[in-house]
Formats: C-alpha cells, structure tokens, sequence
C-alpha cells in the first residue's frame, strides 16, 4: 500500500509546489485567454469587446474583437468558471467576470496541473533509471530547474499542449493511434505550431506502408480539427483562417504569412544557445538530453533517425519558429513556444542517460544551474521580461531577487504575509519536499502510458 501511494503523494507534492504562484499579472497573452473565458461565461459570446482594452493580444473582425490564441485552454476554463460563478463563489469586480480569480484558476489548470503531471510522467518513466539518485528527485529537479516551471502557474496554452503531446507520444509508441491522435489535436488546438508533429507521424506512416495506423490517427485526429474548423469560421467566417491572421495590434507582418518565414541564424542562435531566450541555457538538463539523443541518432542510423516520432518534428518546429518574425516569444522566459520540445527531450532522453560518472556529475551540475535561474525567476519577474532585455538573468532577475523585490503572485500573499515572508514560506516548503520525496520508494507503480 506504501508503494502504491508514492505516485499519488510525488503527484501532490509537485502539484503543491507549482501552484504556489499562480500568476495574476495582466500580460496581454494572460489576460487574452482570460477575456475569451469572461466572455463566454458573462455574455455567451466569443466576442471579448468589453474587455478588449486589457489585452493587445486580439483580433478584430468585423468591428468586433476576439482572442486569437488557440481556443482550448480558455475552453478547459469556461466549465469551471461558469460553475463558479453560478454556485456564487465569484465576486465581479470593474471588469465583470474578467478578474485575478479567473487568472489563478486559468493558472492552476492549464500551468500547475500540466506541470505536475508531466512530472508524474516522467516519474513513471525513470522507474528502470540506473543513476543512483531518487528516483523522485530525478523526475522533479530537471523541470523545476527550467523555464517549464516558472509557466507553472500561469494562464498560457504551452505546458498543457506539452501534456497532450507527450501522451500522444507515449500512446502512439503503444499502437493506441486513435487516442494518440485525438491527443495530438488537442496539443494543436493549445497551440497551433504543433501540427507539425502530428504531420510528421502521418508522413512516417505513409513512407512505412502503415496504412491501419494512419487511419486511426486520422479518425481520432478528425473531431479535433473540425472543432478548429468550426471556431475559425465562428470568428473569421472562414474554416480555414485563424483568427490570429486578423490580429488587432503590434504585427510585425515582415515575416511573410502569419509571420513566418524561413529560419534566421539569428533566431536560431537564439532560441538555442543564447541568454535570452535559449533552450539549453533555460533548461539546462536539456543539453545531457541532447547528447543522448545524439549519440542515439550516431548509433541507430539515419532511417531511425528519419522514422521517429520526435527527432524530425522537432527540429521543424524549432527552424520554424526561428524563422518567425517574433521568434522570441515576447515579454517571456527562455524559448516559451519550445515548451514541447523541451518536455519530449528531457521524458525521452533523461531515462536513458547511460551509468556512467561524468552523466551523472553533468546532472548534478546542470540541475544547479538551473534551479538556480527558475527559482530566482520565479519568486521575482516570473516571465514579465521585456523584449529589450537581452540578458535576463543578470540585468533583471539576479537585481531584484538582491533587492527583495519577490512578486506578489503567491499564496501566503493573499493571506496577509508579505512577498517576502511568502518567498521563505516557499523555499521551507521546498526543502520539506525534498526531503520528503527522497523517501518515496524507487520502485512506486504508475498506472500511466
């Protein structure tokens, strides 16, 4: 029985830990998704015109204004709020329905809840793992010390569209191709860069003669992309025009259509290497995942490489991204549209780390480092980085984590204390759940793909 609660009691702490902030900034991204929700639930509309002024993140069509983000984070919300609002628990305020209640909910279903999941996951994933460090700690240290956590709390489509990737994955390397491909279609309806890998599993089928499996991942891929279909044509009249080729402001249209283009050595660099915004200087871990996957596309050939689920589409995702016109992602922290790819390199790769020394001192070091970054951002700035901030860590966060100047976005806040004694709060509840995980068995069932 002791086993068998491990997983639940790793789920909760993790859930604990990620739903300590729980952002309530008015980010135009944030509040974007928020204002589709207010809508829907106050006025049962897509149309956000009473709150459209609290976001430049927005479409306008025909003199009406809709969010153009990915339609279904705000749609997992709607349920939730609405019953909110209907059993009461939901105070108005100058905005209607559009408040830092309705953020914090956002936060903890689409960030926290994914978050923590992911790393349950990932927990079940190491349970064969040769390195001799906790299994728990080997499956939360990565992905506290990266920028998927400093998103943990917040109201973006990018960690839940990260889950349903990972467990389209999962499924499909099961031959579960309908659920897989449903699951695919939900990760595009959270964001829609991420067609390209349900795209790229369809090619694979197609060059490998595997015509059953195509066709279930095109059945269960179907209702979603009708879904799609149907909300383009509710917003922009058209089932095959996103709203986000409508966009209200700041468009940068230099970039070709929606903004892409081919990819730029500069947004390459960037979203890779670079402080800004790179992967691997964001989630450290990833460069140890990177080497194994290397090493593992040196050892099995190039029809692996060219037949696996993740090799291929992910290198298209990031060249495309690199060649966007706003590759940067905006006011964000490290390369927020990689969420994907940063999630499917450390649970594929980090389970095959080889027994060896130096894997196991480049963990060490490399969870550091990143612990370090995530945690001073997340008790600080969170994401609010500006665009002009080349160097975040040293010009913004470092700064304020000196200065005490530790965000508001925390529970023990709203409670009375302040963010400082709520940032201590914090960092004991986090020794006190090291501790405690530490303890899990090693060999705790999962019941998960």
């Amino acid at each position: 029985m002791k086993r068998r609660w491990s997983a639940t009691a790793f789920f909760l702490i993790v859930l604990g830990l990620a739903s300590w902030h729980l952002d309530v900034g008015h980010n135009a991204n944030t509040m974007s998704r928020a204002a589709m929700v207010a809508a829907l639930v106050e006025h049962g509309s897509l149309r956000i015109d009473p709150y459209h002024q609290l976001t430049d993140d927005k479409a306008l069509v025909d003199g009406h204004y809709f969010s153009e983000k990915a339609p279904l984070p705000a749609l997992v919300v709607v349920p939730f709020w609405y019953l909110a609002d209907r059993l009461g628990l939901v105070e108005a305020g100058e905005n209607g329905l559009l408040t830092d209640g309705l953020l914090r909910l956002g936060g903890f279903l689409c960030g926290s809840l994914p978050f923590a999941l992911l790393a349950l996951l990932l927990f079940h994933r190491l349970k064969a793992s040769p390195l001799p460090w906790p299994r728990a700690w080997l499956a939360l240290l990565p992905l506290l010390g990266s920028f998927l956590f400093v998103y943990s709390g917040s109201f973006h489509g990018h960690l839940l569209a990260a889950l349903f990737l990972v467990l389209a994955w999962l499924l499909r390397r099961k031959e579960v191709h309908v659920i897989s491909g449903a699951l695919a279609s939900a990760a595009v309806l959270c964001e829609y860069s991420l067609f390209v890998f349900p795209l790229a599993w369809l090619l694979q089928d197609i060059a490998a003669r595997r015509w059953k499996p195509l066709a279930a991942q095109v059945f269960g891929g179907l209702p979603g992309l009708l879904f799609l279909g149907l909300m383009n044509l509710l917003v922009t009249a058209s089932p095959i025009t996103l709203p986000y080729s409508a966009v209200a402001a700041h468009v940068d249209r230099s970039g070709g259509t929606l903004g892409l283009g081919g990819p730029r050595l500069d947004g390459l660099f960037g979203l890779l290497f670079s402080s800004y915004r790179g992967l691997f200087t964001h989630a450290p871990v990833a460069i140890i995942c990177a080497l194994v996957a290397l090493m593992a596309m040196r050892r099995q050939g190039w029809r692996w490489t060219w037949m696996h689920p993740l090799v291929l589409p992910s290198i298209a995702l990031v060249l495309m991204i690199a060649g966007h016109s706003m590759w940067w992602g905006g006011w964000a922290f490290g390369p927020r549209h990689l969420t994907s790819v940063a999630a499917l390199l450390i649970l594929s790769a980090l389970p095959r780390l080889p027994q060896r020394p130096w894997a196991d001192g480049a963990l060490a070091w490399l969870c550091s480092w990143g612990l370090i970054v995530a945690l001073a951002a997340k008790v600080t700035t969170v994401y609010s980085l500006p665009t002009e901030v080349l160097h975040p860590f040293r010009e913004m966060i470092l700064p304020q984590f000196m200065h005490r100047a530790f965000t508001e976005s925390q529970w023990p806040v709203l409670v009375g204390f302040s963010p400082t004694m709520g940032t201590f709060l914090f960092a004991l509840a986090l020794i006190f759940a090291l501790r405690a995980l530490r303890r899990l068995p090693n060999d705790a069932p999962v019941l998960l793909p």
